[in-house]
Parts: C-alpha cells; structure tokens; sequence
C-alpha cells in the first residue's frame, strides 16, 4: 500500500486519479477534510504532529510513501520559521515512522529552485545547489536527511527535483502561469508579460510525472538516487502564452510590464539520468499538454 502526502495538491490529487486507474492500493492523506469521495481511502493527516503520523503507519500497512505534503515557495518568504517545521520536521516524523514500519521506499518531491545559481545550463543533479528561499533550503536539507537515513538506516528513496509543472488540478488561484494565462485569455482579459517575455523555463506536463511516480514502486531497482522532473525543452513566456491562445482559440490582450528582479533565464533540466535509469523521458509536448489541460479547465473552471 502507499501512503500520499499532500494528496489534495496539484500533483497529488493527478497521482491519487492514476492510482484508482491502475488500481493499485494507496491511503492518501492531507491537512484538509477529504475533497475525495468515499471511493478514495483517506486520512486527515498533519505531519507535523508526530504522533499522527505514527498513528497513520501502525494503522496501515504502508510498503511505499509519496512524499508531495510541503509549505509552498512563495509562503516561505513570509513565514520561514513555519516553512521549516512543515517541510524538514515534518518529513523527519515521516522518515522516522517509515524506517520503524519498514518502508520499502520513500519518493519525495524536491524542486529545481534548489539550485539557486545555474552556472551550467542544461542543469544536471549533480549541479552545485544555492537555494535562494526558505523553500528551496528545506528541499535541500530534506534530500540530505534522504541520504543519511539510507546510509544509517537502510531506508531507500528516489528523489524528483520538479521543473515547472503545469496540468489538470492547478487552478488559477495558485499564481500559477499557466492556469492564469488561460484563465485570463479566456475571459478575454489583459495578460501581463514582464520584460519582453524572452524568459524561459522547462514546462512538464502533471500526467508525465505521475508515470514515473508508479514506475518508482514497479522498479525495484531504482533507489536512492536523484532525478531531474523537466523534460529539457525551453520554452519562452510569450511563446506559452501564445500557444495557450492558440488552445483556447482567442487572441490575446498582451501587455508588457517591467521585468521582475531575480528571475532565473533559460534554466532547463538535463534528462540523461531519467533516460538512463528510466529508459524513457517526458514525452508530452507543450502544446498536447496544454490541450489536455485546456478540456480540464472547461469542466472544472469556467463551467
């Protein structure tokens, strides 16, 4: 059986739709009161409260952990001291309850903002990491804990750093840019471009990730390694919001604003790793992926 954290997010709830599809056994668990139904074995689950999470373990028989629970990015700015506890206690209550029930794998969602700086682009997992948030620190330190609860203990992991995950399940509401360019296009509202929108960034389709999510417990032999979660193509702001014009099948109102301070240019992942381990890469493209994503959003958005 596998335990999901966070599984009321973006990615989990994608990962909870594919688990009933390939009906695997799974608990999936969150802060929230279940948004599933009752076809959904859920958990109400805080991870920071030790003793809950040792109540989940000894209740279930967990084999495997999808680790996706965290404090976000943009939130940690605020309220690191609350970043810290969520992300790296609550992940140690996690990996200690799973090295005492005998978990056979633990797969934790990291992020490719922990590299901070990219001196080499495409960047590959062993690129040296200065993260430049709270968030980005806590993904860092829980790789780390990853590593020496392997190397102490003998509890396995595999570890995906996310590029920019886009799909089904990621509202507007999150900030997101691609939920709230088309959110925008749609409605035929302005869409703000900062700069000349010559940004770039890796965007990974949600469905792609799940796939190797379930390939992580179907493979045995991929453990304790780190990996890469883009697909290596580089696509610019204005290029997505073109191309998301061209799903939704309206023209859109661009404006150009000031370029925002500190935004990282042309940073893509290096998938040799995934290849090789995996045999296989992201393969959905952008424009397919924002199809897809575009028939979610005319059922559960605009509706």
């Amino acid at each position: 059986m596998i335990l999901i954290t966070g599984s009321a997010g973006f990615v989990g709830r994608n990962i909870v739709e594919a688990l009933k599809n390939e009906e695997i056994d799974f608990v999936a668990s969150d802060v929230v009161d279940s948004i599933f139904g009752k076809e959904v074995e859920y958990v109400k689950l805080d991870i920071t409260n030790r003793e809950e999470v040792f109540k989940v373990f000894k209740g279930y028989d967990i084999d495997y952990v999808f680790h996706l629970a965290a404090h976000p990015l943009s939130a940690s700015i605020k309220e690191p001291m609350k970043n810290a506890v969520v992300n790296i206690i609550g992940s140690l209550n996690l990996m200690d309850a799973s090295r005492e029930f005998g978990v056979k794998k633990i797969v934790f969602s990291s992020a490719s903002s922990i590299v901070g700086e990219v001196v080499k682009n495409p960047v590959s997992e062993d690129h040296s990491c200065k993260p430049k948030t709270p968030y980005g620190v806590a993904k860092f330190c829980v790789e780390h804990y990853l590593r020496v609860y392997q190397e102490l203990y003998g509890l396995d992991h595999v570890i995906f750093r996310f590029f920019n995950v886009y799909g089904p399940y990621q509202y507007p509401s999150s900030g997101a840019l691609i939920p709230v360019v088309m959110e925008r296009i749609i409605k035929g509202q302005e869409v703000f471009i900062y700069g000349d929108g010559s940004t770039a960034r890796d965007f990974i389709y949600v469905g792609d990730i799940v796939d190797f999510y379930i390939e992580t417990i179907k493979r045995k032999d991929i453990k304790n390694e780190i990996f890469n979660m883009g697909t290596g193509k580089l696509t610019t702001v204005k290029e997505v919001v073109e191309l998301i014009a061209k799903v939704v099948g309206k023209d859109p109102k661009i404006v150009y604003k000031p370029k925002k301070s500190g935004e990282i240019m042309n940073f893509s992942a290096d998938v040799t790793k995934l290849k090789k381990f995996f045999g296989k890469v992201p393969e959905t493209t952008l424009e397919e992926g924002l199809k897809k994503t575009y028939e979610w959003f005319k059922r559960e958005v605009i509706s």
